[in-house]
């Protein structure tokens, strides 16, 4: 397994979001393993597989003891409820747990276990539904109070594998991983394999590359603008100096705002429609993931219910 990066305090505490699979008890052993010891772990139970999500629980609350805290919610009733996918509703009520395990224990970082071939799955996702691009998961990254850090990022799958087997650690299997109901699972299952046969090699590697040539020029381009200098005091987009920058720049600024505010989803399509908005001759408001909406009122564009 890789060594943890410079940017990770082994003396700092951290929330660890742990679900009982493979990739997440690989990331707690790994972490005990260089002496990580003040850590809060953070389960939720989705309810989606009945008693194998009680199980899962069951599991970490023997494996971690009193650093667990746990909750449970029928993640199946609130999709329904708010119209939305099951995987959707999954993240947004695992988000909503790590706000409140972060409100409770004043810890505001939490380590997750994604690695490369999960940072693989994400580009191509994103590249498919034309989210921006090539663009992928970042080592830390700040959604509203929370900042998620992956520190296994570099790490490949293989290396996972090798590292369970090799000390024996136990683990749950998620039976639903299996299951084609999810877009990411048919791509991880279908679609990479299919590719990687057709191609005749691995494409996680060239998928990578593609993620930071285009990290690379976003980076660029976000060096060229403050957002700050283009919010009020409210902490709201002025649009009449946010008018002033290219289009590209209005692009990055815009999606940086609903990054900020935890907006889920940000596709390219919802950026073009939220810049769209910055002019007087358009609709004043754009329906937004997750229930709010994007509003421009007195040359101001901010979110709202």
């Amino acid at each position: 397994m890789i060594p943890p990066p410079d940017w990770l305090d082994p003396a700092r505490p951290y929330l660890v979001g742990i679900s009982g699979g493979r990739d997440s008890v690989a990331l707690h052993h790994w972490l005990r393993d260089h002496d990580f010891q003040n850590l809060i772990y953070c389960h939720l139970n989705h309810s989606l597989r009945g008693r194998e999500s009680d199980e899962d629980e069951a599991f970490l609350r023997d494996l971690l003891g009193s650093s667990l805290r746990s909750e449970k919610i029928d993640v199946t009733t609130l999709a329904s409820e708010q119209k939305l996918s099951l995987e959707t509703a999954a993240r947004e009520a695992r988000h909503r747990f790590f706000e409140t395990c972060a409100d409770e224990t004043g810890t505001h970082e939490i380590l997750l276990a994604h690695h490369a071939d999960d940072q693989a799955e994400t580009i191509l996702f994103n590249l498919l539904r034309g989210s921006a691009g090539a663009r992928g998961m970042k080592a830390s990254q700040k959604i509203g109070t929370l900042t998620f850090l992956r520190p296994l990022l570099n790490a490949r799958r293989a290396d996972i594998d090798s590292f369970i087997s090799q000390h024996g650690h136990q683990f749950r299997e998620d039976s639903s991983n299996c299951e084609p109901f999810a877009s990411r699972n048919r791509l991880r299952n279908e679609a990479i394999p299919l590719l990687k046969d057709i191609l005749s090699r691995d494409i996680t590697p060239g998928l990578l590359r593609a993620h930071h040539h285009r990290q690379e020029l976003e980076d660029f381009a976000a060096s060229q603008i403050d957002l700050a200098d283009h919010l009020d005091p409210q902490g709201r987009i002025y649009l009449p100096s946010f008018r002033d920058l290219p289009s590209i720049l209005q692009k990055i600024a815009l999606h940086r705002y609903l990054r900020d505010q935890g907006t889920p989803d940000i596709t390219s399509e919802l950026i073009h429609q939220g810049v769209l908005l910055t002019d007087p001759g358009h609709s004043p408001s754009l329906n937004l993931p997750g229930g709010l909406r994007l509003r421009r009122k007195e040359s101001r564009l901010f979110i709202s219910p």
